[in-house]
């Protein structure tokens, strides 16, 4: 008998909900709790991929409204080697939030003749962002939060050819969707007009959908909440300027051409405003805890099991208590399954059993009428045996009485007197 009760690992027993008699002040308990989240220091880190000549520089500097990098002069795709990874860390402060930002570009991607190693450097450091994570947390010098280098998001520019994903687009998105969140811009979207983009969105879209590619939001309806207006603007096309220009009362950044100007920031003009939301106002906190609770988890499960350890459920992960759902779920499942097996094989049997009771009747009502029949040719055969009885007798009863009669008539008949 245990001295006190155990709800299990990691839960508190069931409280009993209790009626205040007077105000404690727990109202205010949201507002200390923004202060101290305010004076934390939110990190970001963005990765960049996608082949030269997108504009991927430019749409940074136009996203975080910040001369982030200068633009990257394109090399000659002969003296390219391999893709470079490089980072380059700052420190954003808006109204007292700060936030570090690392944006890790990915120049050469896309530029050599052969492709096929592209991907390579950009999933060794990414990996490696997950390595340091896990070894950070074992190490026990590590009292305070581990500083995150893991990538929250992969921009991943598409060219706006107007007929899908190349080959080296799938793969990398496929291959980068099992590692991190994935969001895909169709780059320099005012070479399109209306009709292009809706178009291209839609193959886009069977694209991915054919090669099973899972994209940010769309893809982690549990773990996003408040995205629903954004995701019919999936894929997002964007427009990247450095330009700036007054329209009416305000400047805006825009792009300048003869037949007219496209503002960056216009709804109608491309959805920079819809990436924008997502990334920043409505699922910045998402990017990160889906980075931590799916894709880190998977990849820590993987680096634990390659070192011999089962697929197993133990109260020492983070994952127990979705593990345990997931578990009961299965179990729930199967007991449904097996229950219905089993009225099935039932049923089954039943009806085998019905038809053999049939069968038995239907043989048991034929042996009856074949008795039956015999019974009433028995009972004819009696019945005819009897009349023939009654006919002798009544012969008989005839003939008697004609030999009494006969002999009664000798017996009294007078005798003759002689004549004289």
């Amino acid at each position: 008998m245990p001295l006190f009760p155990d709800p299990g690992p990691w839960k508190h027993p069931e409280p009993r909900p209790v009626e205040l008699t007077s105000p404690l002040g727990l109202d205010s308990l949201p507002a200390q709790r923004f202060t101290q989240v305010k004076r934390t220091t939110f990190t970001l880190n963005l990765m960049v991929v996608g082949e030269s000549g997108l504009g991927k520089t430019t749409f940074m500097n136009t996203l975080f409204n910040s001369d982030l990098t200068e633009e990257i002069v394109p090399k000659n795709p002969q003296h390219t080697q391999t893709v470079q990874i490089q980072p380059s860390h700052y420190e954003l402060d808006e109204d007292g939030v700060l936030l570090k930002l690392c944006i890790v570009d990915t120049p050469g991607f896309g530029d050599q003749l052969n492709r096929e190693h592209n991907l390579a450097p950009i999933i060794e450091y990414i990996d490696k962002q997950f390595e340091e994570y896990m070894v950070a947390e074992r190490h026990p010098g590590f009292r305070k939060k581990i500083p995150d280098t893991r990538i929250h998001a992969v921009l991943y520019f598409i060219a706006p050819n107007g007929h899908g994903l190349k080959e080296l687009d799938s793969k990398a998105l496929k291959l980068l969707s099992s590692k991190v969140n994935v969001i895909p811009l169709i780059a320099k979207a005012d070479t399109m007009t209306v009709e292009e983009k809706r178009s291209f969105k839609s193959i886009l879209l069977r694209d991915l959908e054919h090669h099973s590619i899972k994209t940010f939001p769309s893809s982690y309806p549990d773990e996003v909440d408040g995205a629903d207006e954004l995701l019919q603007h999936i894929p997002f096309s964007v427009i990247g300027s450095d330009n700036t220009t007054v329209i009416g009362n305000r400047r805006v950044r825009c792009r300048t051409y003869r037949w007219g100007v496209v503002e960056v920031e216009n709804a109608e003009h491309c959805d920079f405003v819809y990436l924008r939301e997502l990334l920043m106002s409505t699922c910045l906190d998402d990017l990160i805890e889906t980075t931590h609770n799916v894709h880190y988890h998977r990849h820590r499960g993987d680096a634990l099991r390659s070192k011999g350890r089962p697929v197993s459920i133990m109260e020492c992960d983070d994952t127990y208590e979705v593990q345990i759902e997931g578990t009961k779920q299965k179990n729930h499942q199967d007991l449904q399954y097996k229950e219905a097996e089993i009225r099935k094989l039932f049923v089954e049997r039943v009806k085998n059993k019905e038809l053999e009771l049939r069968e038995r009747e239907e043989k048991l009502n034929a042996k009856r009428a074949e008795l039956m029949a015999e019974l009433d040719e028995y009972r004819a055969m009696i019945e005819a045996e009897e009349r023939d009885l009654e006919d002798v007798v009544a012969l008989n009863t005839l003939s008697r009485s004609a030999t009494l009669s006969k002999s009664a008539s000798k017996l009294f008949r007078p005798k003759q007197q002689p004549t004289a």
